[in-house]
């Protein structure tokens, strides 16, 4: 295949028609495309039919490239453009056997649903066919699109998806109980020693096959850029109208990814005779699973941290690999063979070995042991698409709740609201039902039969309400309630986020809506909160730390833009944690636990610091038993000497946003450093951290920088007063053509936590068009 000079690259060439007229074949009347000043895709259409095949087409304008992108990697093809540097995300995403699942999931679809995936499919080909140019990236990596096809639909949200599973950090404990014993385990965590005897033992074939899966994870994660994360947190609240000045209901959501290039989401505005939708859609992918408002009903997720991927160490036949072991005896794997084709060198066989339980994602069953993946994604054919367009229908909370029966995965909390005053949560998805408990946190025995899934928690029986009478209710992937079963998960994202926003809207005041909405930009972190309290307790130290002590004593915990307290604390966190856990775990597994790749390992980092700030006491001890005094002073002096290195020495200068800033990185930029600055967007400096409802988490290595690794990319704003009157905006722009006006035109309104009118209304889209393509049938 040729490849085009990066010399010779025109950006500018690349772009499609925003104006005039298209004759396409495949619609029975015309399709409108109104771009309003955003470049934002508003769709109108006399079918539903035409409107999602509109849909398909704009996406494919403003994300072709990014369709590619995720289209590639699930069906484990991206070394054919990378090269071998493709190839360990390429293994592990054609163990994942995601485009089977996806095929199998379309295979299973009603009537309805199929022609919505059709029409979709048939929109995206009629640009592809169109003759407007491809995106740049396609002669950078000299390929062109092939034909797509509904099933890829399905991909691009299954690969959005895998990755923010339980599957790393429950490799990440096993790893850890092995490198640091139970005793030492149980110190961090808080667990009886003895309940940790029954897991794995850390040595034998098993063991070593838990080892070698964290670091295969670790390879594939560093390779697959932002799909290689699995921080996938959000926030969203609805607030009653009892407790809003306008007595109506006000919601509120920011979900949180790693920051691609383009952003994961896409606005887009829908309409048609049998619906009128706007909101956040997956470029791919057609309807609004995740953020959608219709004019009588609007709705948003956070990510549940729900437990839906169980880990097991099956036992192969030395002799005969395709056998692995079972409590009745030896029984026959499947086998799929293929290869990976691989840019500039021969091609990669792979074989895929399927037990009871799932593909072997890790390790080689030639080997003895290998670790296999039960995931609801993929264990049997999903219905949950035949939720999509009962939910663009709904005009009620209720109505919306019940179309939402059939979802199965990512597990959501769903929040929403409606013009008759209703508010809602609803915890929805499948979460399996285990028969042991050993599965919850560590990798399993395949070969006892003892940790199957035995059923899934009934739709009845998970979290929900409508209306609850706290008048508001807050999600931030935190505990959804206090009990213990059914099942949901081991662990949840720590509450900082969670506690903050309950403080801000749990008063008995009212709010009105401005104040609701400017919560999408609190910065105020309670931990940061604990520990400014916690060192005005101490008492005065000497040299550095007496100045790092001194700036954060009594700080109200605010990581404001501006703050030289926040780019101080950012040092201290790093620091603290390292002080806290390396002399329990050691200095090899510390490494080990902060490496960027180990996001499962960050998990448990960010959850045990969380745990120390939420009991604090200066006269106390640390969790090894030093006295605070003895473990903070040479932090806060190894604090006060790394923001100096970074900021200065005067620290009136030091600015939190000078250093902590955005970091988006374009899917080829890696490849091509030249044209990186042309290929990425611009970066901005924000406040927060990962503990601020602003969210904008770094790495607990000090490796890492100050760099952005997660932050907000879609916030959405329904304020049920004047509904059609909703707000959003993406943290970058509506078209990934790094040549278009529209590729981080956002950027700048979401670092003021602004937000661009939606124009829900028909009338309202069709008056702040910009630019009008009218496709016309052939």
């Amino acid at each position: 295949m040729s490849t085009q000079s990066p010399a010779d690259l025109n950006l500018a060439g690349a772009l499609p028609r925003v104006d005039g007229e298209i004759r396409l074949a495949g619609i029975a009347a015309p399709v409108v495309i109104r771009r309003d000043a955003h470049g934002i895709p508003h769709i109108e259409a006399r079918s539903e039919r035409d409107a999602w095949f509109g849909m398909g087409f704009a996406s494919t304008q403003d994300r072709l490239w990014q369709m590619e992108w995720y289209r590639r990697r699930g069906t484990g093809r991206w070394a054919e453009l990378a090269g071998p540097v493709g190839l360990e995300g390429d293994r592990m995403f054609r163990r994942f056997r995601l485009d089977a699942a996806s095929r199998a999931d379309v295979a299973t679809m009603s009537a309805e649903t199929r022609a919505m995936f059709d029409a979709y499919a048939a929109g995206v080909n009629a640009f592809i066919g169109g003759g407007d140019p491809l995106p740049v990236e396609y002669g950078l990596t000299g390929s062109t699109p092939e034909p797509w096809e509904p099933w890829h639909s399905v991909l691009v949200f299954k690969v959005r998806h895998a990755i923010m599973g339980k599957r790393g950090v429950k490799l990440a404990r096993t790893e850890l109980l092995r490198r640091a014993g139970a005793e030492r385990y149980a110190l961090l965590e808080g667990l009886a020693p003895a309940a940790l005897n029954v897991i794995l033992p850390p040595g034998g074939g098993a063991g070593r096959a838990a080892r070698l899966a964290v670091e295969e994870l670790a390879r594939a994660a560093a390779a697959l850029g932002t799909l290689g994360s699995d921080e996938g947190g959000s926030n969203s609240w609805v607030v009653h109208g009892s407790r809003t000045t306008t007595g109506r209901p006000v919601l509120c959501n920011d979900s949180h990814r790693p920051l691609d290039a383009p952003n994961v989401y896409w606005q887009a505005h829908v309409t048609c005779p049998a619906f009128n939708v706007a909101g956040a859609a997956f470029p791919g992918f057609p309807a609004f699973p995740h953020f959608g408002h219709n004019g009588a009903v609007a709705w948003n997720i956070t990510h549940g941290q729900a437990d839906y991927q169980d880990l097991y160490v099956e036992e192969f036949d030395r002799a005969n690999p395709r056998r692995y072991r079972t409590e009745d005896g030896w029984a026959d794997a499947e086998v799929e063979r293929g290869e990976i084709a691989v840019r500039g060198a021969a091609a990669e066989p792979l074989e895929v070995v399927t037990t009871r339980h799932g593909p072997v994602i890790h390790g080689d069953p030639r080997s003895g042991h290998a670790i296999t993946l039960r995931y609801t994604a993929t264990d049997r054919p999903a219905r949950q698409w035949e939720t999509l367009r009962p939910m663009l229908a709904a005009r009620t909370v209720a109505e919306l709740h019940e179309t939402q029966r059939d979802w199965e995965e990512p597990v959501n909390s769903l929040l929403s609201a409606d013009t008759e005053g209703n508010v809602g949560f609803l915890f929805r998805g499948r979460v399996p039902v285990r028969a042991s408990s050993a599965g919850r946190q560590f990798v399993v025995p395949g070969w006892t039969g003892e940790h199957e899934w035995t059923g899934d928690v009934p739709f009845e029986s998970l979290p929900q309400a409508v209306n609850p009478r706290e008048g508001f209710v807050g999600t931030a992937n935190q505990r959804p309630w206090e009990r213990e079963e059914p099942y949901l998960a081991h662990e949840f994202t720590t509450p900082s986020r969670a506690a903050r926003i309950a403080e801000v809207l749990g008063g008995g005041a009212k709010l009105t809506p401005e104040r609701i909405a400017a919560l999408q930009g609190d910065t105020t972190s309670v931990a940061a909160r604990a520990w400014a309290a916690m060192l005005e307790r101490l008492p005065e130290m000497e040299g550095d730390a007496e100045r790092a002590r001194a700036l954060l004593a009594g700080w109200d915990g605010d990581l404001a833009a501006g703050s030289a307290p926040a780019l101080l604390y950012a040092h201290l966190k790093i620091a603290l944690a390292r002080a806290l856990f390396e002399p329990i775990v050691g200095a090899e597994t510390w490494a080990w636990l902060t490496e960027a790749e180990n996001t499962g390992g960050a998990s448990l980092v960010s959850g045990w610091l969380f745990n120390v700030s939420g009991s604090l006491d200066a006269a106390g001890a640390a969790p090894d038993g030093r006295a605070w005094g003895v473990v903070l002073s040479p932090v806060l002096a190894s604090a006060w000497r790394a923001a100096v290195e970074r900021a200065g020495a005067d620290p009136v200068r030091w600015r939190w946003a000078d250093v902590h800033r955005t970091n988006a990185q374009h899917t080829l930029a890696a490849s091509f450093p030249a044209l990186a600055e042309r290929l990425n967007p611009p970066t901005v400096g924000i406040g927060g951290d990962g503990d601020t409802v602003q969210v904008s988490s770094v790495a607990w290595s000090p490796a890492g920088g100050l760099r952005v690794t997660s932050l907000s990319v879609y916030r959405q704003v329904v304020d049920f007063a004047r509904p059609m009157e909703a707000t959003w905006v993406i943290s970058g722009g509506a078209s990934g053509h790094p040549a278009s006006a529209h590729h981080a035109d956002q950027l700048d309104a979401w670092r003021r936590h602004e937000r661009v009118p939606m124009h829900l209304a028909p009338e309202a889209a069709r008056a702040a068009a910009a630019h009008t393509l009218t496709l016309v049938p052939a």
